[in-house]
C-alpha cells in the first residue's frame, strides 16, 4: 500500500510539469479520437440501415439452408465448399491455398483466353483476399456479404500503426520526464509526421472504396470501411506529431532569446563595474 502510494505521489509530480501532462493527453486524444468517431459513424449507419438489412440477410441465408436440407443433396454434391477455411494473415500457405481453390475453376489461363495469373508476392501481401474470386468463394461458402467483411491484412496495418506510435509515444514521455534533449524525439515526430500523411493519402486512394456497388450491401455503410479508421488515425498521428514539432521549435527559441538576453545583460553588468571601477594611487611620503 505504501508502494503505491509512494509510485502514484512520483506520478504527480511528474504531471505537475505541462509538457509532459499535455503529450500524455494528447497522445490518448490522437488514438481514442478516431475510433471514437468511426465507431459513431458506422454505429448510426447501423442502427439506421445496416440491421434491417443484416436481418434480412439472415432470414434469406435460414432460407437457403433450409432448402438445401429439404433437397437430400447426393454425397458428391458440396465436397468443393468443404475446402473453405478462414485463414489469419499472417498463414500464408493458407491463404495461398483457399485462392488456389476459389480460382481452380478458372483454368489458370490454360485456353489463352489472356487471364493473367496473379503473382506469389501479391497475394502474399493480401491483394488476392478482396479480388473478386476471393470475395465470390467466401460468399458462397459463408454467405456474408464481403462488403462486410474486414481483411485481415488492414487490421495488422492498422494494429502496427499503433504499435508504433505508442513507441514514439513511451519515447517522449520518458525524454520529457527525465529532461532529455528533445532533437532525437524531432527527428521522429517529423518521420512521424510525414508517415501519416502519406499512409492518409494511400487509405483515401487505394484503401477505401467509393463504390456504390461495393457499399450498398454493407452493414456499415461507407463508414464502416476500417480503412476510414486508418484515414482518421494517421490524420491525427499526423495533427499530434506537427503541434509538437511547432511547440518544441517555439520552446527552442524562447529559450535562445532569453538565453542571450541573459548574456548581454552579464556583459553589460561587466561593463558597468569596469567603468566604476577607479584607480587607487597611494599617497607619497617624503623622506627627510
Amino acid at each position: 500500500m505504501n508502494f503505491n502510494a509512494v509510485n502514484a505521489r512520483a506520478l504527480l509530480v511528474y504531471l505537475k510539469d505541462p509538457w509532459t501532462a499535455s503529450w500524455i493527453a494528447s497522445g490518448l486524444i490522437a488514438v481514442f479520437v478516431p475510433i471514437i468517431t468511426w465507431s459513431t459513424q458506422r454505429g448510426a449507419y447501423y442502427n439506421a440501415y445496416g440491421y434491417a438489412l443484416e436481418l434480412e440477410e439472415e432470414q434469406k441465408q435460414y432460407y437457403e439452408n433450409q432448402d438445401g436440407d429439404d433437397g437430400n443433396q447426393d454425397g458428391d454434391d458440396g465436397n468443393y465448399y468443404t475446402t473453405y477455411k478462414e485463414c489469419s494473415w499472417i498463414n500464408w500457405p493458407c491463404r495461398k491455398r483457399q485462392y488456389y481453390y476459389a480460382t481452380m475453376d478458372d483454368g489458370n489461363d490454360e485456353n489463352g483466353d489472356g487471364q493473367q495469373t496473379l503473382p506469389n508476392w501479391f497475394i502474399f501481401l493480401g491483394g488476392a483476399d478482396n479480388s473478386e474470386d476471393m470475395q465470390r468463394y467466401r460468399e458462397e461458402n459463408t454467405g456474408v456479404r464481403a462488403t462486410s467483411v474486414t481483411p485481415s491484412g488492414l487490421k495488422f496495418v492498422y494494429a502496427w500503426t499503433l504499435i508504433m506510435f505508442f513507441a514514439l509515444y513511451a519515447f517522449g514521455a520518458f525524454s520529457l520526464v527525465k529532461k532529455h534533449n528533445v532533437s532525437n524525439l524531432v527527428v521522429l515526430l517529423s518521420v512521424s509526421a510525414s508517415l501519416g500523411l502519406m499512409n492518409m493519402i494511400m487509405a483515401a486512394q487505394g484503401v477505401i472504396s467509393s463504390d456504390d456497388r461495393d457499399m450498398e450491401d454493407s452493414y456499415y455503410g461507407w463508414y464502416g470501411q476500417i480503412g476510414i479508421l486508418m484515414a482518421y488515425t494517421n490524420f491525427w498521428i499526423m495533427l499530434f506529431s506537427i503541434a509538437f514539432l511547432s511547440a518544441f521549435g517555439v520552446r527552442s527559441y524562447l529559450e535562445k532569446k532569453a538565453k542571450a538576453s541573459d548574456e548581454a545583460g552579464d556583459e553589460d553588468d561587466a561593463a558597468e563595474k569596469e567603468g566604476d571601477y577607479q584607480e587607487y594611487n597611494a599617497p607619497v611620503v617624503e623622506m627627510s
